[in-house]
């Protein structure tokens, strides 16, 4: 058997309940009531599933057998509080710069799509100044067609439902229907010696204001999804750090421990995170973007 497998007693391999791993055995801990095959986790594992559990509920109840962890004395040490709020917000300036680099990935890939396909008619390039230089001209073409096809989705969205309100909405999905008008002149033989000239500036305009749309909605929705996001995204970063302040304690081989303090706590209702005396105070990690408190 390998060094790295731990083995019980009775011979029962110890496996964690979260990884499904045998390895690191130093890791392993026994935080809570839960036995068999799920008396053991890694530190690590549980730690990340306090941080990203959904409910929430996970950072401070083993989420099989209810019990409320017990967590180890806590030091207030500002130094380790300042560098851990530092490494919180060099993470979330990291998320933002990659979701920033990810826009002018799309952009850009669109800038090089748009002058590939304009290098021998030059449509898109000759609607600018001469003056400009061609990157620039074929990134701002991509800006608009970007914002011009999120005002597109957001018209079709506010048409067919997708976009909803507290007040009740009639609004359906209508069938659009272009009637071909045929162009009469005096004589009436339907020419109007225009060659289509006038198609492009339709097209044009059309374009532009659904970007003038897109750019609205983009700003507001795209400032409601990504607030939505970070302020989760950022919680489960405060709460990684936060973990390495309340620890969870380790209950391997002192299992009569957690049966004292589970039975204290069925008959008294008293806080188990002190197991000698209830002193009424909760593990409240204080993340900066929302209280994590409101998840409990």
């Amino acid at each position: 058997m390998a060094e790295s497998s731990v083995v019980l007693a009775d011979n029962v391999l110890r496996t964690c309940r979260i990884c499904f791993d045998t390895n690191n055995p130093k890791d392993f801990i026994s935080p809570c009531l839960c036995d068999g095959g799920s008396a053991y986790v890694h530190r690590k594992c549980l730690d990340e599933w306090r941080a990203v559990n959904k409910k929430g509920r996970a950072f401070k109840y083993c989420e099989v057998c209810q019990f409320e962890y017990v967590i180890e004395p806590i030091l207030d040490d500002p130094v380790i509080d300042k560098r851990r709020l530092l490494i919180f917000r060099l993470l979330v300036t990291r998320d933002v710069t990659l979701i920033l680099l990810l826009f002018q990935a799309i952009i850009v890939g669109l800038t090089f799509l748009l002058q590939w396909a304009d290098k021998k008619n030059h449509i898109i390039k000759d609607i600018y100044p001469t003056s400009m230089s061609s990157f620039g001209i074929y990134y701002l073409s991509s800006l608009i067609i970007f914002f011009a096809i999120l005002g597109l989705f957001g018209l079709i969205g506010a048409c067919c439902g997708w976009i909803t309100t507290d007040e009740p909405c009639y609004c359906g999905c209508y069938q659009c229907y272009f009637f071909g008008m045929g162009c009469q002149n005096c004589n009436g033989n339907n020419d109007c010696n225009g060659n289509g000239s006038g198609g492009g500036s339709v097209i044009l305009i059309i374009i532009v204001i659904l970007a003038v749309i897109g750019l609205a909605i983009g700003i507001i929705l795209g400032g409601i999804l990504l607030s939505k996001i970070m302020k989760r995204h950022t919680n489960k970063l405060w709460l990684r750090q936060e973990t390495k302040k309340y620890i969870v304690k380790d209950f391997q081989g002192k299992r009569h421990e957690l049966k004292i303090i589970s039975t204290r706590q069925s008959s008294t209702g008293l806080s188990i995170r002190n197991p000698i005396a209830n002193n009424n105070t909760k593990i409240t990690p204080s993340a900066p973007v929302e209280k994590a408190e409101a998840h409990f």
